[in-house]
């Protein structure tokens, strides 16, 4: 079988080595402020439940805890990229265990599939390309696909498929696609009990044991999934047949709702990411309007605003 990989326009095709250099530069402070703020939301978002327990500070803060959790895995998707921090082992730490385990992911599983996603975009042997070549899809078809979601039933499945995929796993890849053995995987599952252990002991200690199930693995489970789902719909689906490395993702402007829960941490400006995959995050929006600057705002997909994406994919 022959693999298709995307030409990729070079960077220096549409930017000055200065304008390179500056968007490539990285900020340990920036990348580790963001962790932080991750935390603190879902940490306030407890605290207001604690001094005010109903049904609407319950709800608010599973919504707020699930679009903190999708923040997580954006966030180890920067780390999968190398760009949380500049020294590659805390690099490769932080991401594991601030953001990743928590949400049972891991940072080299990830980045191994999610490269192959950069390298073959929206070609046959895009590893993401499931998540888009079934759209547009009818009205019906989506609304079934959002009851799985805050039902819980596809975070379900996928933990099981998680959990005994790894164990019948006798090997795994590194980055550079070799084979290693299978403790790897296995460590994958010792890295999320741990640190899900973590946080059931953290709420326990404050008195509050049934926290962990309340608002993290419910959320994990039900909401994040639909953001996630969202988020997924956002960057590729619906683009061109014919696409190039300027159409083959989308940028969706968000507002501040949409940046809350299912566009954390820049990850809307998805197009500047897979033309850019040097820049950190922080420094995509800088990156658009470099873009925008230089006349390719006719050349790119941009979307303004999720309910208009999802309207544009819905039939």
């Amino acid at each position: 079988m022959t693999t298709v990989t995307t030409p990729q326009i070079k960077p220096q095709e549409i930017l000055e080595d200065h304008e390179i250099s500056h968007l490539r530069e990285k900020s340990d402070y920036k990348g580790i402020s963001m962790l932080v703020h991750a935390w603190f939301i879902i940490l306030a978002s407890l605290t207001v439940y604690t001094i005010f327990p109903n049904a609407v500070t319950f709800l608010l803060a599973v919504l707020v805890i699930a679009g903190r959790q999708l923040g997580l895995a954006i966030l180890m998707h920067e780390g999968a990229h190398g760009l949380i921090v500049n020294n590659t082992k805390h690099n490769n730490f932080l991401s594991q265990w601030i953001c990743a385990f928590p949400v049972w992911s891991d940072t080299y599983g990830y980045r191994h599939y999610h490269l192959a996603h950069h390298r073959h975009t929206q070609t046959a042997d895009d590893p993401d390309l499931s998540l888009s070549k079934p759209f547009p899809v009818n009205r019906l078809s989506f609304i079934r696909k959002v009851l799985r979601d805050i039902s819980g039933i596809t975070g379900l499945v996928q933990r099981y498929e998680l959990i005994f995929k790894t164990l019948l796993t006798n090997d795994t890849k590194k980055d550079d696609g070799k084979k290693i053995s299978g403790f790897q995987s296995k460590n994958t599952l010792f890295g999320i009990f741990i640190s899900n252990i973590i946080i059931f002991v953290f709420f326990s200690a404050v008195g509050q044991w049934w926290y962990y199930f309340a608002f993290w693995l419910l959320p994990l489970l039900t909401f994040f999934q639909l953001f996630l789902r969202i988020r997924n719909i956002a960057e590729h689906a619906g683009v061109k047949e014919n696409c190039n490395d300027f159409n083959n993702a989308r940028t969706t402007y968000a507002n501040i709702l949409e940046r809350a829960f299912v566009a954390p941490y820049y990850v809307n400006y998805h197009l500047e990411h897979h033309l850019l995959m040097f820049v950190p995050c922080y420094k995509l929006k800088e990156a658009h309007k470099l873009l925008l600057k230089k006349g390719h705002k006719q050349e790119i997909e941009i979307k303004d605003g999720y309910i208009s994406l999802l309207r544009s994919v819905i039939v």
